[in-house]
């Protein structure tokens, strides 16, 4: 594998556990754990909502090296990382994400849920092909 395609592998990995929940440890020794809410692919920042651990706060921001590890907790429920995958498959504004509502939906036609994919004809096939393996990938469906 290429440095370039091996990149991109762990940026999409990276984008694929937002919305997860996480735990990080800090190379001061402390650990926090929270929802994943945002990555600086550049530095390996993150942004943690809802986080327990040395301290309980809303919102945290912290800065790549500073962190020795994080890991997922639980399995991803958030279909974000879905969605930007669809993004790059239809064109722009195709895809509407309603992450309040756990729902995707496609060009006004198809819906993806974590229940799966809503839809008929060659627009839901094609939506069929990347969330199904992306969803199962995941645990969301069997």
């Amino acid at each position: 594998m290429s440095d370039v395609a091996a990149m991109r592998a762990f940026n999409r990995e990276m984008a694929a556990v937002v919305g997860s929940s996480v735990e990080v440890e800090l190379n001061n020794g402390k650990n926090y754990a929270g929802t994943l809410i945002g990555i600086d692919a550049n530095t390996l920042s993150i942004v943690l909502a809802g986080v327990t651990g040395d301290a309980a706060v809303p919102k945290m921001f912290i800065y790549g090296p500073g962190i020795v590890a994080f890991s997922v907790s639980e399995q991803e429920i958030s279909l974000e990382g879905l969605a930007k995958e669809l993004e790059k498959q239809f064109p722009p504004g195709g895809i509407q994400y309603f992450p309040d509502r756990s729902i995707i939906v496609i060009m006004n036609k198809v819906r993806v849920t974590p229940e799966g994919v809503d839809g008929s004809g060659p627009l839901y096939e094609r939506v069929l092909q990347v969330a199904e393996p992306w969803l199962r990938e995941r645990g969301i469906i069997e």
